[in-house]
């Protein structure tokens, strides 16, 4: 489950801290501007501006917010600051119980000890013989 929950979740902050329009003040009223389509602008009137591009095309027009505009924005701030809260509350509780998921796996392991050996015990009179045959050479003690 790790392994979905998380690349998604990543996913899903990274998609948020793109460069998204959000309210401007501009002559008297708000505008839904800074995206990528319009990062300067042209006023045409009091309530709409021609939107330009960081090359300087136009993009289109927008119009001014309404009241209802900025509170439907300022609603979905809203739940979306909740949604962000949701996820930071969910991964906290994820890296708890994997904290103590491992804690756990560490109290069961064994301490290693290694096997007992017997020392080697040396054959023979200690002298070293060798035969040679051609390349081969073969040594005893």
């Amino acid at each position: 489950m790790m392994r979905f929950v998380v690349p998604t979740l990543s996913a899903v902050l990274i998609a948020g801290c793109a460069m998204q329009a959000a309210p401007n003040y501009i002559g008297g009223n708000y505008f839904m501007a800074g995206d990528k389509n319009c990062t300067k602008y042209v006023m045409l009137s009091s309530t709409r501006i021609m939107c330009r591009n960081d090359d300087g095309d136009d993009m289109g027009y927008r119009d001014a917010m309404t009241v209802q505009d900025m509170q439907a924005y300022g609603y979905q701030q809203q739940v979306q600051a909740q949604q962000v809260q949701s996820l930071n509350a969910q991964l906290q509780q994820m890296n708890s119980q994997q904290a103590a998921q491992n804690a756990q796996t560490l109290n069961s392991v064994r301490q290693y000890t290694p096997p007992q050996v017997t020392p080697i015990q040396q054959q023979g009179s200690g002298d070293v013989r060798c035969i040679s045959t051609g390349i081969y050479t073969n040594c005893r003690y």
